[in-house]
Protein backbone atom coordinates (compact mmCIF):
# COMPACT_ATOMS: atom_id res chain seq x y z
CA UNK A 1 0.00 0.00 0.00
CA UNK A 2 2.62 2.36 0.50
CA UNK A 3 4.09 1.99 -2.91
CA UNK A 4 0.42 2.81 -4.23
CA UNK A 5 0.27 5.55 -2.52
CA UNK A 6 3.80 6.82 -3.54
CA UNK A 7 3.10 6.16 -7.10
CA UNK A 8 -0.09 8.54 -6.45
CA UNK A 9 1.88 11.44 -4.86
CA UNK A 10 4.26 10.99 -7.92
CA UNK A 11 1.75 11.66 -10.73
CA UNK A 12 0.06 14.49 -9.33
CA UNK A 13 3.25 16.65 -10.18
CA UNK A 14 4.14 15.11 -13.44
CA UNK A 15 0.31 15.57 -14.57
CA UNK A 16 0.44 19.27 -13.60
CA UNK A 17 3.88 19.73 -15.22
CA UNK A 18 2.11 18.22 -18.57
CA UNK A 19 -1.06 20.31 -17.93
CA UNK A 20 1.02 23.44 -17.86
CA UNK A 21 2.74 21.88 -21.15
CA UNK A 22 -0.68 22.01 -23.19
CA UNK A 23 -1.49 24.96 -21.87
CA UNK A 24 0.91 26.81 -23.26
CA UNK A 25 1.73 24.71 -26.35
CA UNK A 26 -1.85 25.36 -27.21
CA UNK A 27 -1.35 28.82 -28.81
CA UNK A 28 -2.49 31.12 -25.81
CA UNK A 29 -0.50 34.33 -26.83
CA UNK A 30 1.43 33.62 -29.50
CA UNK A 31 -0.94 34.64 -32.14
CA UNK A 32 0.34 37.72 -33.93
CA UNK A 33 -1.56 40.84 -35.11
CA UNK A 34 -2.90 40.81 -38.69
CA UNK A 35 -0.01 41.96 -41.23
CA UNK A 36 -0.15 43.06 -45.30
CA UNK A 37 2.27 43.12 -47.83
CA UNK A 38 3.29 47.05 -48.02
CA UNK A 39 5.68 48.23 -50.83
CA UNK A 40 6.10 51.24 -52.60
CA UNK A 41 8.55 53.85 -53.75
CA UNK A 42 9.34 57.60 -51.99
CA UNK A 43 10.25 60.62 -54.33
CA UNK A 44 11.24 63.94 -53.60
CA UNK A 45 10.26 66.76 -56.02
CA UNK A 46 9.41 63.97 -58.80
CA UNK A 47 12.99 62.23 -57.97
CA UNK A 48 13.86 58.70 -56.17
CA UNK A 49 14.94 59.43 -52.77
CA UNK A 50 18.09 56.75 -52.68
CA UNK A 51 18.40 56.46 -49.07
CA UNK A 52 16.92 56.01 -45.80
CA UNK A 53 14.02 54.71 -43.36
CA UNK A 54 10.32 54.83 -43.69
CA UNK A 55 8.08 53.93 -41.16
CA UNK A 56 4.57 53.04 -40.29
CA UNK A 57 3.52 53.75 -37.04
CA UNK A 58 -0.39 52.60 -36.25
CA UNK A 59 -2.62 54.01 -33.34
CA UNK A 60 -1.81 50.91 -31.30
CA UNK A 61 0.95 48.22 -31.51
CA UNK A 62 4.25 47.36 -33.28
CA UNK A 63 5.69 50.40 -36.04
CA UNK A 64 6.48 48.85 -39.56
CA UNK A 65 9.88 49.93 -40.44
CA UNK A 66 11.27 49.49 -44.48
CA UNK A 67 14.76 50.59 -46.02
CA UNK A 68 14.61 52.92 -48.61
CA UNK A 69 16.52 51.23 -51.72
CA UNK A 70 18.73 53.38 -54.47
CA UNK A 71 15.78 52.99 -56.40
CA UNK A 72 13.12 54.59 -53.81
CA UNK A 73 11.63 51.49 -53.20
CA UNK A 74 10.95 50.21 -49.65
CA UNK A 75 9.11 47.05 -48.37
CA UNK A 76 8.02 46.96 -44.49
CA UNK A 77 8.98 44.72 -41.93
CA UNK A 78 6.22 44.10 -38.41
CA UNK A 79 7.26 40.99 -37.16
CA UNK A 80 9.47 38.94 -39.52
CA UNK A 81 11.12 40.27 -42.97
CA UNK A 82 8.71 41.76 -45.82
CA UNK A 83 5.40 40.48 -43.75
CA UNK A 84 4.22 44.65 -44.06
CA UNK A 85 2.22 46.87 -41.28
CA UNK A 86 -0.34 45.66 -39.06
CA UNK A 87 -4.16 46.52 -40.85
CA UNK A 88 -5.31 50.22 -40.31
CA UNK A 89 -4.52 53.47 -40.37
CA UNK A 90 -0.34 54.99 -39.82
CA UNK A 91 1.12 58.25 -39.38
CA UNK A 92 4.18 57.85 -41.60
CA UNK A 93 7.70 58.99 -41.36
CA UNK A 94 10.38 59.47 -43.77
CA UNK A 95 14.24 59.97 -42.55
CA UNK A 96 16.21 60.31 -45.64
CA UNK A 97 19.85 61.73 -45.00
CA UNK A 98 23.20 61.03 -45.88
CA UNK A 99 25.72 61.29 -43.56
CA UNK A 100 29.46 61.81 -45.51
CA UNK A 101 32.94 62.71 -43.63
CA UNK A 102 34.29 66.14 -43.68
CA UNK A 103 37.31 66.70 -46.00
CA UNK A 104 39.98 65.07 -44.37
CA UNK A 105 41.76 67.56 -41.41
CA UNK A 106 45.33 67.54 -40.19
CA UNK A 107 45.92 68.22 -36.04
CA UNK A 108 44.52 66.01 -32.69
CA UNK A 109 40.91 66.92 -33.82
CA UNK A 110 41.02 65.35 -37.05
CA UNK A 111 39.76 61.93 -35.65
CA UNK A 112 36.81 63.62 -33.61
CA UNK A 113 34.95 65.68 -36.34
CA UNK A 114 31.45 64.90 -37.09
CA UNK A 115 30.40 63.64 -40.37
CA UNK A 116 28.55 66.15 -42.14
CA UNK A 117 24.87 65.45 -42.34
CA UNK A 118 22.86 66.39 -45.79
CA UNK A 119 19.08 65.90 -45.62
CA UNK A 120 17.89 64.13 -48.93
CA UNK A 121 14.31 65.49 -48.05
CA UNK A 122 12.59 67.93 -45.60
CA UNK A 123 13.66 67.17 -41.78
CA UNK A 124 9.71 67.65 -41.36
CA UNK A 125 8.91 64.11 -42.96
CA UNK A 126 11.14 62.97 -39.71
CA UNK A 127 8.56 63.50 -37.71
CA UNK A 128 5.54 61.75 -36.84
CA UNK A 129 4.22 65.43 -35.80
CA UNK A 130 5.05 67.43 -38.22
CA UNK A 131 4.95 64.42 -41.04
CA UNK A 132 1.56 65.05 -41.97
CA UNK A 133 1.70 61.53 -43.93
CA UNK A 134 -0.84 59.00 -43.44
CA UNK A 135 -1.45 55.78 -45.06
CA UNK A 136 -4.11 52.91 -44.27
CA UNK A 137 -2.78 49.06 -45.13
CA UNK A 138 -6.12 47.10 -46.34
CA UNK A 139 -5.92 42.79 -46.38
CA UNK A 140 -4.15 42.22 -49.42
CA UNK A 141 -1.01 43.65 -50.92
CA UNK A 142 -0.46 47.41 -50.34
CA UNK A 143 0.91 49.38 -52.97
CA UNK A 144 1.91 52.93 -50.93
CA UNK A 145 3.65 55.40 -53.10
CA UNK A 146 4.65 59.14 -51.42
CA UNK A 147 6.00 61.82 -53.69
CA UNK A 148 6.80 64.24 -51.03
CA UNK A 149 7.01 67.90 -52.55
CA UNK A 150 9.93 70.65 -52.77
CA UNK A 151 9.26 73.16 -49.85
CA UNK A 152 8.37 76.97 -51.15
CA UNK A 153 12.18 78.32 -51.08
CA UNK A 154 13.77 74.84 -51.45
CA UNK A 155 14.74 74.89 -47.60
CA UNK A 156 15.03 71.23 -46.07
Amino acid sequence: MANTMKTHYLRIPSMLILAAGLVLSSGCGSSLPKTAPVGGRVTYNGKPVVSGTIVFQPAQGRPAMGDIQPDGTYKLTTFESGDGALLGKHRVTIEARNASKPPPMEGPDASNAPPKVEWLVPKKYSNADSSNLTAEVKSGQNNIDFDLPAEPGGSR
